[in-house]
């Protein structure tokens, strides 16, 4: 009867997998565990869902399309590789069928974005609390002619050209959603860019309470919009130039001092007013803007200070959801906006699959670590096995022209 009693109740737990998967997966009751072919359907299903692809004539599926995106992110390779090796229909049917289902960018942001809530599926008690959530930019290099929505930076991988994305995640441990998508292009301010991933999660119906951001984003204007919005911040001033000015006076003083500071934005003349952490570690100064603190867990300024501080230090976990997306990039060249965008939208979409599925295992009594259990990579492994199931690779080279 233990024994039994015991096995109800991993089966139960194990049950609960499946629960945050779109409800086509829930009406299977042959799914007890997570296999690779629930990781494909599963990621499939949140692509079709949301994307409102169809067919393309009569060449190519809808599920094939999705298909060949899913196993174009999961073995990192270009679309020319991909159908070459497992579909059987070309390469220049397959970019057709691509790019005639490819809507306007604005429009693919907001599908994405849907798609990344479908795949999270919040809870009522999910929407009604409020979320701390960290928001940064990740650079994809390109290493062609520039055009209005490549950007500009520090030179690395032998370019200083990038394809831009910026990001919003929650920094929550087991937690870590993806729920803010925004693609950068030449002119675009930080504070138009946290403005836009605000709004996208204000539009699912998301609460946010705090927001820690990196340095880019230490704009007078940025600063104004989150005070405007009532969020508590956490923001790393940089030094202004050489001279005395009222920011560069922000890293003088003793290590944890605290004071205020104030300037006027550059081109609308707001003035600013924030306080600011002095924080002087081993390797840097480094200067926090923060506000918006209250409440019983924040009795004092200094309190607030450190929370400031500790909010920051957990925004490192966004580096690892880029260092994930990277597992799942899709390989191309193409200097089009809308195309690059789909291939970072379904790096991300495989990653919140993937932090769903690890939040349903750390629920599992006695299950083995997560990282352990199921890294990415090795869902990400899954995800190739069963496509080579589906699709037998082309293993056939001939040696003789085809004209």
């Amino acid at each position: 009867p233990v024994l039994s009693t015991l096995n109800k109740r991993r089966k139960a737990a194990a049950m609960k997998v499946l629960r945050h998967f779109p409800k086509e997966l829930l009406m299977r009751h042959s799914y007890s565990s997570i296999t690779p072919g629930s990781i494909h359907e599963a990621a499939r299903d949140a692509l079709k869902n949301s994307l409102g692809f169809r067919d393309y004539k009569q060449s190519v599926s809808v599920n094939q399309l999705l298909d060949l995106l899913l196993f174009m992110a999961a073995s990192c390779s270009s679309l020319f590789a991909t159908v070459q090796r497992f579909f059987s229909f070309s390469h220049q049917t397959a970019s057709q069928a691509v790019h005639d289902n490819l809507p306007g960018l604005e429009q693919l942001r907001d599908r994405l974005v849907q798609a990344l809530f479908d795949v999270a599926l919040f809870s009522r008690p999910d929407r009604r609390r409020a979320w701390m959530i960290a928001i940064d930019t990740n650079l994809v290099p390109f290493y062609g002619k520039p055009n209005p929505h490549v950007v500009g930076g520090p030179k690395k991988q032998g370019t200083k050209w990038f394809f831009g994305y910026a990001t919003a995640v929650l920094l929550h441990k087991g937690r870590r959603f993806m729920v803010g998508l925004c693609p950068l292009k030449k002119g675009l301010k930080p504070h138009e860019i946290v403005r836009t991933l605000l709004d996208q999660i204000a539009g699912k119906g998301l609460k946010i309470k705090g927001v820690t951001l990196d340095s880019a984003f230490d704009s007078g204007d940025t600063i104004h919009l989150l005070q405007e919005r009532k969020l508590a911040y956490a923001v790393p001033l940089r030094r202004k130039g050489s001279g005395t000015n009222a920011r560069n006076r922000c890293f003088e003083g003793k290590h944890r001092s605290i004071r205020w500071t104030e300037w006027k934005t550059e081109t609308t003349r707001i003035l600013v007013k924030t306080r600011v952490l002095l924080w002087k570690g081993r390797a840097k100064t480094m200067a926090f803007a923060f506000q918006g603190w209250n409440g019983d867990r924040a009795k004092n300024v200094h309190e607030q200070a450190m929370q400031s501080r500790q909010l920051y230090r957990r925004r490192f976990g966004i580096e690892t959801s880029y260092r994930q997306k990277n597992q799942a990039q899709a390989f191309t060249t193409s200097s089009d906006p809308v195309y690059r965008l789909l291939l970072e939208g379904v790096a991300y979409i495989l990653r919140q699959v993937w932090v769903v599925v690890t939040q349903a295992l750390s629920r599992v009594k006695g299950a083995p670590k997560t990282w352990i259990a199921l890294s990415f990579q090795r869902m990400i492994d899954w995800l190739v096995t069963d496509l080579a199931t589906v699709y037998q690779e082309n293993c056939t080279i001939p040696l003789t022209s085809t004209s």
